[in-house]
């Protein structure tokens, strides 16, 4: 039996998602930037995709930007604004920021800029009046995720976004890919927001980047006239076109997802009862769980994986470094004992039921 409980990683491709690009590719291989009638006809449809994308997420057309995922629009978004300001040296992000948000901002430290990194407090949430309190004179930049992907603890990027405009010049970004298609996401303070597109069923190597479009970025893949001339290269323009429908059925799917994962996470929560330590808050992403056992978490992914059970110890993107999680770090909890479970609509009962079986058997064979 092969059970995936890995969906914060990444999620398999809806169907109708993969339909509809398959029949894409059999016609529409031109380039969007050509002049001629089959370049400007999948030039048209990528700008509709554009368009109906900005109006599920309740913002301007032009304030989206296609990028390959969450992770090049989380450089973008900060590296481009970085470079276009040089006059603000201060930025402000949190420590268990995604590795894509976390590297940009300590390389922005050898480009001479100042960071502060703010650490959650014990519900594993950064508040708006961290932010106020950090916020100075010569700050630029606050990027503060939405979801953090380890734990599940839920920041109000709206409130946030408040604080943040309160002060003239300082910008306000946030990662909200795994907040997207789980959550009520409002966008009006907020100035930046990255996304992926394989995190709610659809294509990897797909994202965006929502900005103001009167916020300038400096490119960081220099190039031609593609995504406003921020964004070089030739379009992977049906990719960007299925972006649309895999954003669509999302939305759709959230309400009735939301019932349905919530009685998951019951089962999931009653099963491990006692067994172990919880390290998600109360409060946080109903599906995704966070817990430490008795058994380091390199034997207990080995011994579930010989089960045919698929979860994780730490975010994929750092999955093969042998670096300390900052997230659990942060909040005290030893990352070495530590695995996370996370879920979508594809799971069932059965697969909750399964993997507390084997849990359990595990746990007392090794514990």
């Amino acid at each position: 039996m092969k059970v995936y409980l890995d969906a914060v990683s990444t999620t398999s491709v809806h169907p109708e998602v993969l339909d509809t690009y398959k029949k894409l590719l059999d016609k529409y291989y031109c380039n969007s930037d050509a002049l001629y009638d089959d370049g400007v006809a999948i030039y048209d449809m990528q700008e509709k995709a554009r368009k109906n994308i900005a109006q599920m997420l309740k913002v301007k057309k032009e304030d989206i930007i296609f990028t390959s995922g969450a992770s090049e629009a989380n450089s973008l978004a900060i590296k481009g604004l970085c470079l276009k300001n040089k006059d603000r040296k201060h930025l402000i992000t949190s420590i268990y920021e995604h590795s894509s948000t976390y590297n940009a901002f300590r390389q922005m430290e050898e480009f001479g800029y100042e960071v502060t990194y703010l650490k959650p407090d014990q519900n594993g949430v950064i508040t708006a009046e961290m932010v106020e309190e950090a916020i100075r004179k010569d700050t630029l930049l606050v990027s503060v995720m939405m979801v953090n992907n380890e734990i599940g603890s839920i920041n109000d990027i709206n409130e946030i976004g408040k604080t943040v405009k309160k002060h003239p010049g300082v910008y306000f970004h946030s990662d909200i890919t795994q907040a997207l298609g789980k959550l009520e996401i409002d966008l009006n303070n907020v100035d930046m927001a990255s996304f992926s597109a394989h995190k709610i069923h659809g294509l990897k190597g797909s994202g965006a980047l929502y900005r103001k479009s009167h916020i300038e970025l400096m490119p960081i893949i220099s190039g031609g006239q593609q995504e406003f001339s921020i964004r070089g290269g030739t379009s992977n323009a049906l990719v960007n076109i299925v972006l649309a429908k895999t954003l669509r059925l999302s939305l759709e799917k959230m309400r009735s997802d939301e019932v349905y994962l919530n009685s998951l996470h019951k089962r999931l929560m009653d099963g491990l009862n006692d067994m172990v330590t919880i390290n998600s808050p109360l409060g946080g992403l109903k599906s995704l769980i966070n817990i430490s056992t008795p058994v380091q978490s390199e034997v207990l992914l080995n011994a579930l994986n010989n089960k045919g059970i698929m979860v994780s110890s730490k975010s994929t993107c750092g999955s093969k470094k042998n670096e300390p999680n900052r997230t659990l770090n942060s909040m005290d909890i030893d990352d070495t004992y530590a695995i996370r479970v996370s879920f979508d609509y594809t799971n069932t009962i059965e697969d909750i039921d399964y993997f507390i079986e084997c849990l359990k058997e595990i746990l007392k064979r090794y514990a």
